[in-house]
């Protein structure tokens, strides 16, 4: 196992506390089925099937949807998204972004992009939001400081983000302002500036942390 991943939480354990760290390609189980989820997502992307073999993949997808749904867990247990050492966490809504390099106010990473994401011959402007994100959100929250939510994301786009080449993103912690969190951050296509952000992140007040998706459920419950 890579020394950054023993180092911390079991990664069969994560828990929500993130080293922001540069990841790396993992080699265990989880990480192969993520993988192979996405191979899948690109795959459907890329295929004009026919009816039939349309209709058995999509009945072995719900076959293997109904097998992981006997290890469902709350929120709080699951892997996915928490995954720190990999590339996209263990997820697979955006493509997975590779952190390169981390300072306390700086990050470096890489993405590349299929067409699974694609927004027809150039990367999907809805995707670029998500990577800037990623990568602002870890560094607003990394180095001891408290957790901040997305208040805002502001993006230029400057040129199409091309498919299957690597892209070069960074970030900046640009400074904080009583619960006010600035952060800026830009992606590159080689030297071509491809889109830059500005972002706010507001420092959470204690009873702003707890799961607020639970509470809307009750309430939901309680006035149905």
């Amino acid at each position: 196992m890579d020394a950054t991943v023993a180092a911390h939480d079991d990664i069969w354990n994560p828990t929500w506390a993130d080293p922001f760290e540069p990841t790396t390609d993992g080699d265990d189980e989880f990480a192969e089925l993520t993988e192979a989820l996405r191979a899948v997502q690109e795959a459907v992307t890329r295929s004009r099937p026919n009816p039939d073999a349309a209709g058995r993949a999509a009945r072995t997808l719900r076959d293997l949807a109904a097998r992981l749904a006997e290890f469902e867990v709350d929120e709080d247990e699951q892997i996915s998204g928490r995954r720190w050492d990999l590339p996209g966490r263990g997820h697979t809504l955006s493509p997975p972004l590779h952190i390169d390099e981390v300072t306390e106010t700086r990050a470096r990473g890489h993405v590349t992009v299929g067409r699974f994401h694609s927004g027809r011959y150039a990367m999907n402007g809805g995707v670029t939001p998500l990577i800037f994100d990623e990568i602002l959100a870890r560094l607003a929250n990394s180095s001891g400081r408290p957790w901040a939510r997305t208040a805002y994301l502001r993006v230029d786009y400057r040129a199409p983000a091309p498919l299957g080449v690597e892209l070069r993103v960074e970030a900046e912690f640009a400074g904080q302002h009583g619960r006010k969190r600035f952060m800026r951050g830009a992606m590159y296509h080689g030297d071509v500036l491809v889109a830059e952000v500005d972002g706010l992140w507001i420092e959470l007040k204690p009873d702003q942390t707890h799961n607020v998706s639970l509470t809307a459920g009750r309430g939901a419950e309680e006035s149905s």
